[in-house]
């Protein structure tokens, strides 16, 4: 019978070592997946609504939506944080006779970007966002209302008792398309 060699665990250790640090840079270095659009529905969304927002409703005709309660709600996306970014998001605000427009004013990481006055019917809006805003991996999108009003005390015969601001059906975020040269 020939004796079997039965390897040491000290002879694995230096190319397991090798091999977990490689593993280990090869991840840090990858870039991290990016949000690239939500669709406020179970499947898309669920784990990016912060404070400030509602439960998913649906539209007559069957479209997902979430409304924003209070003055601010917020959303985490993820990025790469390697570049200007464009964000459109498809919103309405909610409107009651005699009020006044509602506004978003919208901030990446605290930093204010710009202030909307939203239309009374559902419409795309898109501001810009420069690199510097950005972070690499988690981000926080507050969007911050005029005013949150309850249906109840603004519609005659409603009875939803919500403190509302503005409902959002989409939200993408893209690379800004380089200008065509002349």
């Amino acid at each position: 019978m020939r004796a079997r060699l039965i390897p040491r665990a000290s002879g694995f250790r230096a190319p397991a070592a090798v091999l977990a640090a490689a593993l280990l840079l090869t991840g840090a270095c990858r870039s991290p997946e990016e949000t690239r659009s939500l669709n406020f529905d179970p499947e898309t969304t669920l784990g990016a609504l912060g404070a400030g927002w509602d439960g998913f409703e649906k539209t007559e005709l069957g479209d997902t939506f979430v409304w924003s309660h209070g003055r601010e709600a917020h959303l985490t996306v993820v990025s790469r944080g390697n570049g200007d970014r464009l964000v459109r998001f498809r919103c309405w605000p909610f409107g009651f006779p005699g009020g006044s427009p509602q506004t978003l004013t919208l901030y990446v990481n605290e930093k204010k970007t710009d202030t909307l006055t939203l239309g009374g019917e559902p419409r795309v809006y898109a501001v810009a966002v420069p690199r510097a805003f950005w972070k690499r991996g988690a981000n926080d999108l507050k969007f911050t209302f005029a005013y949150a009003e309850s249906p109840k005390d603004r519609i005659s015969g409603a009875t939803d008792e919500r403190t509302l601001s503005a409902a959002f059906d989409w939200l993408e975020i893209l690379r800004p398309q380089p200008s065509a040269k002349k």
